[in-house]
């Protein structure tokens, strides 16, 4: 065992000597990286469909600021409702390549509910639309658990950050372009919030019958062929993709980096679904802007967002995943009070969702990566489903603003979205602390040597 890390720990120095723009790695890799990258971005824009087109929800049901709240923070929380358990059948029904077998049906589920929610006989009344999307995104928190570790698979584990982190750009690159094809829906079809429902999930379908042809056994041992070529070390061996192992959840809950880590994106969700919750509907009530450019100009920090998350996991495979951690947490304290001033002006808007983008999506395949490092061997997929759980509880943060909101004066008064904001930056100002005391750093020269309040050996540095 020693002399296999001291080994990656070689490997990691020789890549590190290699300069360039894009890592080196396996054609295929990039490949897989594409197609997992377009799965993703549907299953993220499945999920930002609803906050795209909350304002003319909110008129339609005539819902007040704490229902919205309780139903937003309910749809997000059934998001990683099953993940644990989703992720773990996934390790069990194939790993590396063969996750496509699992993957293909949590890509149907949630594209068949979304579809349904834009069938008006079947959400005439606000439970319908609450059931459809809780069922939705049931299937998208499992599926995003299984997409985020098949791409860890397909990449060498000295590029792991990099990779993690352009996936993860398809949250929110991919709803960028969502974003913006939704604006253009809804000033065709005049306000009609169903109709991207209806039209919008259905570009996956080209995308995952691409993707199923190519993730084949005999793509993944010529990957971890060329891999290993270039010395990288591949993070599955391709006579392991059945392999599965029992009570892999309890042993990776005793690892203090997958537990803490889960709590940290935790906190990082709040503060993610809790601006996603907030932003629309400030600029639409407090800053008047109209439905539709709400949802248009609401989407601007994923310009950055997107550069962020390749940048900070790039930067992470080098100077760690704790000291990056920490720098986002830091950063995301103070750009999320400033969007107070984001209803000033257009000008203002642009500069602040600019700046607060740069880190807002960044510390997910940040942490994402810290976890699948310390994950035991086959234990990978259940450790991402665990940090998935523990994301998307935090996805009830639009419970308390909802409730900041209407003690501040409602929809219209611009009191209670303050509050809310300083509520969101203070998770920041909490999982900074939880960094520094209770993880370990899993890369770079920092590895095993930082200071904290749990010893490597717990968090699987050997």
């Amino acid at each position: 065992m020693k002399n296999s890390v001291e080994q990656a720990n070689l490997n990691v120095e020789s890549v590190k000597v290699k300069k360039g723009l894009l890592p080196r790695v396996p054609t295929l890799s990039w490949t897989a990286l594409l197609f997992l990258w377009l799965i993703f971005a549907m299953n993220a824009t499945s999920r930002e469909i609803m906050n795209r087109v909350m304002p003319a929800i909110i008129d339609e049901y005539h819902l007040s600021a704490d229902v919205v709240g309780v139903i937003v923070s309910v749809i997000m929380v059934a998001t990683g409702a099953l993940s644990i358990w989703g992720a773990a059948w996934s390790d069990k029904r194939g790993q590396g390549w063969a996750r496509k077998y699992s993957g293909v049906w949590m890509a149907l589920g949630y594209t068949v509910f979304s579809i349904l929610t834009g069938v008006p006989a079947l959400t005439s009344f606000v439970a319908g639309f609450v059931i459809f999307q809780i069922i939705k995104n049931a299937f998208g928190g499992i599926g995003e658990s299984i997409e985020v570790t098949t791409v860890s698979e397909w990449w060498p584990k000295e590029r792991r950050g990099f990779a993690l982190g352009a996936h993860h750009s398809a949250y929110p690159w991919g709803t960028l372009l969502s974003g913006l094809l939704i604006s253009v829906i809804l000033v065709s079809t005049h306000g009609n919030w169903r109709m991207p429902f209806l039209i919008v999930p259905l570009l996956i379908i080209p995308i995952y019958i691409g993707y199923w042809m190519f993730s084949n056994p005999r793509n993944f041992k010529k990957y971890e062929r060329e891999a290993k070529n270039m010395n990288l070390t591949p993070s599955l061996d391709s006579g392991e993709v059945h392999g599965h192992k029992k009570g892999a959840i309890l042993e990776s809950l005793k690892n203090p980096n997958v537990l803490v880590g889960t709590i940290c994106v935790l906190l990082a969700e709040a503060a993610f679904t809790g601006l996603n919750f907030w932003l629309a509907p400030y600029l639409a009530f407090v800053g008047n802007f109209d439905y539709a450019a709400a949802a248009g100009w609401s989407v601007i920090f994923t310009i950055t967002g997107g550069i962020g998350q390749i940048f900070w996991g790039s930067i992470s495979d080098v100077i760690g995943r704790k000291r990056t951690m920490m720098i986002a947490f830091a950063w995301l304290t103070i750009a999320l009070v400033l969007f107070q001033f984001s209803a000033n002006s257009i000008l203002v808007l642009i500069a602040v969702q600019l700046f607060a983008g740069c880190c807002t999506n960044a510390i997910f395949p940040v942490i994402f990566s810290l976890v699948t490092d310390s994950a035991k061997e086959g234990y990978t997929g259940t450790a991402m489903g665990i940090a998935e759980t523990g994301m998307y509880i935090g996805g009830a943060s639009p419970v308390v603003l909802g409730i900041f909101i209407n003690a501040g004066g409602g929809w219209n008064a611009q009191g209670g979205y303050i509050t809310g904001l300083y509520f969101l930056s203070s998770c920041m100002i909490v999982a900074f602390i939880l960094t520094i005391l209770c993880t370990r750093e899993t890369v770079g020269k920092k590895r095993g040597k930082d200071w904290a309040l749990v010893s490597k050996k717990s968090c699987g540095i050997e």
